[in-house]
């Protein structure tokens, strides 16, 4: 297995230009990228279409909305604005017009409200509500051109099915400002309520005034959802941080529901479908009551951030579901089945290889870390279950060994984990570093020791051999910035990227040794040569230095640049061809060894370029700020590789056996790509 180039540095993503318009489909050409998976993660919000049966939208974290056209069978990633840390937050489906969608994002820059005429193909901003978070969307179904948002500066209303919005909350409300919920009363559009981070309010006339409506409710509740019966709009349901709420007098007075278990009140979506069941995703999972909230009955655990029900079919039901994606159930709950093909919204922390199989790292999956197996080249990933070992855990790093699959070798920031069984079972190790120490010099003989006895021939002596001793001390990590394999003759070398520098084991992390890298402490990357003939570059923080014999011995790089403002290092497969490195202001590369340096942009712009990486003979390819450069004649020339893939923001290229001529990218949102 070649080392498996991951330096675990996250910097901020930026917004890209797309590079091509329209759905991405797992089925694109092979020469263009695939979403490969993991599927799953973070759902945040799902809408189904009320009048073109199969039509469900879904919206996740780091701006990706998703459509299925086959009621959730298979999931097509929409080229939807890119916005740093945001959210999708809500989605509206015209219900007069199939073709026109809104969704609703926060972001670092505030959010906005979003408009597609054309199915999701392309989007404008709305420029009423622009750069401000939107959390919610309704429509008036008396009157389904008046749409509600529920934003950052307070409730906006449109009576021109979005095309101009105007605030119809008090702007000096402080109370008001933050909006996280509405609806629109279902037989009055006159009658609106709004829930806020501090209780629900409503109007009676279209916003022209507000009343607080929080009788009955807990002080400082946040209102997460508002939901009006259709049938009786009198009733009213509000979840909230402090549970769920219900009222038979449009909010005037309101009674808590109780039967949820406390730790699970935290309810962040209510609803109830056209058969009465009421049902409630809170923090800890689905719960559904058949008697209108008297008792409720766990459906299934993990937290439910939305749902929406299937108009078609009588018990279908859509959830939006934290770590696991989309969730659907034909039985009103009872069952909830994930579909989750071609959804994906996971950032990858690391790839490896592991015998002939590879793993993906999710660092954050909740309370620990999530572990993904692929035994068909990253095609399709499976998720390890029943992990024991790693709770509360979040690992940054993994690796496998070259000759076989079972013993896997894991990181944390300061703390080594092993598995002998393929990831089942883990166990912190110590790491324990050997030192060789010279034994000490032979005592000289006094003269008199020497003399020899009268009479006798004095006896040949015979020099003792003295072997070195070992030394063996436990270290304590304050920094492990990765770790990497490398096959050596028959033996599996094992280095780990830490703070006290680079630590080598050659018996699977049992007892390690200190590489001998001059003048340097922390080692923060690892980078080999695709054909592992040996020759390694270390980044430390001191500098690069180059290993020629698989790390016995490091020579210092003098390269011109900062090691911090290096990301990546690409070797050549083999000799005579450039050194190639990305950093921070652009592609570099050494003819001659590292001797000399030249910046080599060469149709890269002098930016940030994050990865760089050797393929089969004089190709390589790069990304500079997402996108994918390409290089024919080893970095003289590059050209930007076209996608239909939205832009997306790969972190990371790797190429772990360059005989299988397939690039895998990995990226902050999309989980682990791959193209022939």
């Amino acid at each position: 297995m070649k080392v498996a180039r991951i330096h675990f540095l996250f910097r901020a993503s930026l917004a890209l230009a797309a590079l091509g318009i329209g759905a991405w489909a797992i089925t694109a050409p092979v020469s263009d990228w695939v979403i490969a998976g993991p599927f799953g993660g973070t759902a945040t919000t799902v809408a189904v279409d009320p009048k073109t049966d199969g039509v469900v939208l879904a919206g996740g974290r780091n701006s990706l909305l998703f459509r299925s056209q086959n009621g959730g069978e298979k999931w097509d990633l929409l080229d939807f604005p890119k916005r740093h840390l945001s959210e999708v937050t809500s989605i509206l489906v015209d219900p007069s017009d199939p073709q026109h969608y809104q969704a609703g994002m926060i972001s670092a820059s505030g959010g906005g409200l979003f408009d597609s005429r054309d199915a999701g193909k392309t989007w404008t901003v709305v420029s009423d509500i622009r750069d401000f978070g939107v959390r919610a969307l309704a429509f008036a179904p008396s009157k389904p051109e008046r749409f509600v948002a529920g934003t950052g500066h307070g409730v906006m209303l449109s009576d021109d099915s979005g095309k101009t919005w105007k605030q119809i909350s008090d702007p000096q409300n402080l109370e008001m400002h933050s909006v996280t919920a509405v609806a629109v009363d279902s037989a009055n559009p006159e009658i609106i309520y709004a829930g806020t981070s501090h209780l629900p309010w409503k109007t009676m006339d279209g916003g022209k005034t507000w009343q607080s409506i929080h009788t009955g409710m807990i002080d400082d509740s946040d209102v997460f959802s508002i939901y009006v019966d259709p049938a009786d709009p009198a009733n009213v349901y509000a979840s909230a941080c402090s549970g769920i709420y219900t009222t038979s007098s449009r909010g005037d007075q309101w009674r808590k529901l109780l039967g949820i278990p406390h730790t699970s009140r935290r309810t962040h979506v209510i609803r109830k479908d056209s058969s009465g069941v009421i049902y409630a995703g809170t923090t800890m999972g689905l719960f559904k009551s058949l008697n209108r909230g008297t008792n409720w009955k766990t459906v299934r655990d993990g937290q439910v951030n939305w749902m929406a029900f299937d108009p078609a079919r009588p018990g279908g039901l859509y959830l939006a579901i934290e770590n696991e994606g989309i969730g659907k159930s034909m039985n009103g709950g009872d069952t909830v089945q994930l579909m989750n093909n071609g959804f994906v919204d996971r950032t990858i922390s690391s790839v490896a290889q592991s015998g002939n199989k590879l793993l993906a790292l999710e660092t954050q999956l909740g309370g620990t870390s999530g572990i993904f197996v692929s035994a068909d080249r990253g095609e399709t990933w499976s998720q390890l279950g029943n992990v024991h070992g790693l709770a509360g855990v979040h690992l940054t790093s993994i690796v496998g060994m070259p000759s076989e699959d079972r013993i896997l070798l894991a990181a944390s920031r300061r703390q080594v984990y092993k598995s002998i069984d393929a990831g089942v079972t883990w166990k912190p190790i110590a790491v324990r570093i050997v030192t060789i120490v010279p034994p000490p010099p032979e005592p000289k003989k006094t003269a008199a020791a020497r003399r020899p006895v009268r009479g006798k021939q004095p006896a040949r002596r015979v020099a003792a051999v003295r072997k070195p001793l070992e030394k063996i001390r436990t270290a304590s990590l304050s920094e492990v910035s990765g770790l990497y394999t490398i096959k050596h003759g028959a033996k599996d070398i094992l280095f780990a990227a830490t703070d006290l520098g680079l630590l080598v084991s050659s018996d699977e992390g049992e007892r390690w040794t200190l590489a001998d890298i001059p003048a340097s402490m922390a080692v923060t990357g690892l980078y080999a040569a695709p054909n592992n003939d040996g020759r390694l570059i270390a980044r430390a923080s001191a500098g690069l230095y180059q290993s020629k014999d698989f790390g016995e011995h490091w020579t210092p790089l003098a390269f011109p640049l900062p090691a911090s403002d290096v990301n990546e290092v690409a070797l050549p497969p083999v000799n005579g061809l450039p050194i190639l490195v990305a950093t921070r202001v652009g592609l570099y590369s050494s003819p001659d060894e590292g001797a000399k340096w030249f910046a080599n942009l060469g149709g890269i712009p002098a930016s940030t370029v994050n990865s760089v990486v050797f393929g089969t003979e004089k190709a390589a390819y790069a990304v500079e700020y997402g996108r994918l450069y390409e290089t024919k004649d080893a970095g003289a020339s590059w050209s930007i590789t076209p996608s239909a893939l939205p832009a997306t923001r790969i972190r990371q290229l790797w190429m772990p056996d360059v005989a299988s001529n397939r690039l895998y990218g990995i990226t902050s949102d999309l989980g682990v790509l791959f193209r022939n």
